[in-house]
């Protein structure tokens, strides 16, 4: 529906949202959501919408990175917010804490998380020079339960996070992979990065995506974390 049509009858979606099981609450959800618009001749998906659903395809794994980056910069050329990752995105994000320490809160959305010294070193100095301009900083972590871990020094990592005052908590079915620095009141940038490479920085070949200076979609972002969270164990000891 979202790829083939502009304007979508209303009968059209009344039928597509029986397919899949939505309840008759849920147009209007949706409409209040902002994610679609009525019109007099039915309704079209708004440009939140759009990126909701381009970013939902990528955290499910539904669509390769390098094709939804093709299609945000192909939607919105005149902001370009969006930045294509090639290298090492684990290493990508810890340096941008690490240089840029102007956050408040840290999100971390990862089925395995496995940092060497020098990552975490530079987590430390990141989170220490954050607590210059904030008293509190906040870091939330979502991972796979600890008895899917096979790897001591990823355990050694959880210990490392919840010592530096992370609250980790861990999803039996978690597949996302979503990092977020949310800036405090004396402003920052406000950047989110997802793809296909958990936090461990392993070789291997992977895309990822960061967006920045789009309020809503990392609003959107924010919330499918904290949903995720609501449906999370916290994790009391390692």
């Amino acid at each position: 529906v979202y790829e083939s049509l502009e304007v979508i009858p209303s009968v059209k979606m009344a039928n597509f949202l029986n397919e899949v099981g939505m309840s008759d609450d849920a147009l209007s959800n949706l409409a209040l959501s902002g994610l679609i618009v009525a019109s007099s001749d039915g309704f079209y998906i708004s440009s939140l919408g759009k990126k909701v659903t381009l970013l939902l395809r990528a955290i499910n794994g539904k669509e390769e990175i390098s094709e939804i980056f093709r299609k945000f910069t192909y939607l919105y050329p005149q902001l370009k917010p969006y930045e294509l990752i090639t290298s090492n995105i684990t290493d990508f994000f810890i340096d941008s804490l690490f240089y840029r320490a102007d956050f408040i809160r840290i999100y971390i959305c990862s089925p395995w998380i496995r940092l060497e010294q020098e990552q975490l070193g530079k987590v430390k100095q990141a989170i220490f020079k954050a607590t210059g301009r904030y008293q509190s900083i906040q870091i939330f972590v979502i991972t796979l339960p600890t008895n899917r871990y096979r790897d001591k020094k990823a355990i050694e990592t959880l210990k490392e996070l919840k010592q530096l005052g992370a609250e980790v908590m861990t999803h039996e079915k978690l597949h996302a992979k979503l990092y977020i620095s949310e800036p405090g009141p004396y402003g920052g940038i406000h950047y989110a990065i997802f793809g296909s490479e958990n936090l461990t920085g392993r070789k291997n070949i992977e895309l990822g995506i960061k967006i920045e200076n789009d309020n809503e979609l990392l609003g959107n972002l924010t919330n499918f974390f904290r949903e995720v969270q609501e449906e999370s164990k916290i994790l009391k000891e390692v």
